[in-house]
């Protein structure tokens, strides 16, 4: 959020429509009960948001899930609420572009309904 207000300031979201949330991520694939959220955001190396990257949610057992990413990077989505946040690989994908780094930030607490992730990606 403090990243988007200092971008915004600087101008450079200057074309991106803000909405009442801080985001453009349209809460739509959000269901109650799905499980935790998968979020983040695929950059560059230089810390630009990569736009249409597709962000694989693979659990250990079971189908992957296929996000892409917005006008800032941002994706979000969910696996079945059954699957354990440690059963899950993610991964980032963008033609011309090969992941070179995932940060995964857990939250504080014992129950994880959220798990950000953040892919980086260098361009070939």
């Amino acid at each position: 959020m403090l990243t988007r207000i200092l971008m915004l300031a600087a101008g450079l979201l200057a074309s991106t429509p803000l909405f009442a949330g801080g985001d453009d991520y349209e809460g739509a694939n959000d269901t109650m009960g799905a499980g935790p959220a998968y979020f983040g955001f695929v950059r560059d190396t230089r810390g630009s948001p990569l736009v249409d990257a597709q962000v694989t949610l693979q659990p250990a057992k079971g189908n992957a899930v296929l996000l892409k990413s917005n006008a800032l990077g941002l994706y979000r989505g969910h696996i079945n609420k059954d699957v354990l946040p440690k059963d899950v690989q993610i991964s980032c994908a963008k033609a011309g572009y090969k992941q070179t780094k995932t940060t995964r930030r857990a939250p504080p607490g014992a129950v994880a309904m959220f798990i950000e992730t953040e892919c980086t990606m260098q361009r070939q």
